[in-house]
């Protein structure tokens, strides 16, 4: 008879099926445009910046030296706690070890993917992955009023508005290194064709699994407009985001452990003993900041059609 399922204390990080959870944390925007930061950890992490040229100074024989100004800028990350609950029945416990490897690993991906999409929708969007709605400890994220350069599109030819977002960006002394776009956007500069019928970024293909656009690293993700966790009324109108994302740090600043729980309501859904079920639970810690809102450049559109 196989071991009764334990899980207190598994983690994820360094279970079979870590080469799911990594890959899945790197598809996101953020994981796919950003190197994630091993110095985030939980609670405030600090980072220093200077947002000026750094200029060195002549000095002649004899000469005296003068500083550099303006000093560092100082941004601090704050680390927020997520958490995966996933119920089953309690015949789980009793299955062959086959099929429980295969469902942590079904497990694993799913916990990575939420992880992964709750980067996303909490550094760009400042929002509560389950409700969508702003949560208010998210102090600073990058759509946030009054944040980065905004191009308010209201041309029939998106590329005219990377050409604004480039030029938004070089005018702030940044060099874009890769554009976000929500998968509409994708498909709308996609199907993009000059007077001749060529299209005007054939390296998009359709618009599907986009890796580089006009030389910059490139991710599409719904998370860029937030379509599918903002309520039905609400939208964004984020069709993408052209930013050197080097100036964001990021990292999961814990690893994620599962945890069994057999008995109580977990999750409000109803005692587990009454209903013969079990449930485990996924908790991970990260944290991000931003160092310089003038790095990135938000293109709107009050409607992106396909």
């Amino acid at each position: 008879m196989p071991t009764p399922l334990v899980t207190s204390g598994l983690d994820l990080a360094n279970h079979t099926a870590s080469g799911i959870w990594k890959k899945n944390i790197k598809s996101g925007i953020i994981g796919s445009l950003t190197p994630d930061d091993p110095q985030i950890m939980v609670g405030p992490t600090d980072f220093f910046t200077f947002t000026s040229t750094p200029k060195a100074e002549l000095v002649g024989e004899g000469g005296n030296k003068t500083s550099h100004t303006p000093a560092p800028i100082k941004k601090t990350s704050k680390t927020y706690k997520v958490q995966l609950t996933k119920r089953f029945s309690d015949e789980v416990r009793y299955a062959d070890e086959e099929y429980r490897l295969s469902l942590m690993e079904a497990l694993a991906g799913e916990i990575a993917t939420a992880v992964s999409r709750a980067i996303d929708l909490v550094t760009i969007h400042g929002i509560n992955p389950m409700t969508g709605e702003v949560a208010e400890g998210v102090v600073d994220y990058i759509t946030k009023s009054g944040n980065g350069h905004v191009i308010n599109s209201t041309s029939a030819t998106p590329e005219v508005d990377l050409d604004a977002a480039a030029a938004a960006l070089q005018g702030s002394g940044y060099v874009a290194s890769g554009l976000a776009m929500d998968p509409v956007y994708a498909g709308v500069l996609a199907r993009t064709k000059k007077s001749n019928g060529d299209r005007v970024f054939p390296e998009l293909g359709l618009g599907f699994n986009v890796e580089r656009i006009a030389g910059l690293n490139a991710a599409v993700s719904n998370t860029v407009s937030g379509s599918a966790e903002f309520p039905g009324a609400i939208a964004t109108g984020v069709g993408a985001i052209m930013a050197d994302w080097s100036a964001i740090k990021w990292g999961i600043a814990r690893n994620v452990p599962l945890h069994l729980i057999e008995y109580g309501d977990p999750d409000g859904a109803g005692d587990l003993q009454r209903t013969n079920e079990i449930a485990i639970r996924a908790e991970a810690y990260f944290g991000f900041a931003i160092l310089d809102d003038d790095a990135f450049a938000i293109i709107k559109q009050a409607q992106v059609s396909a």
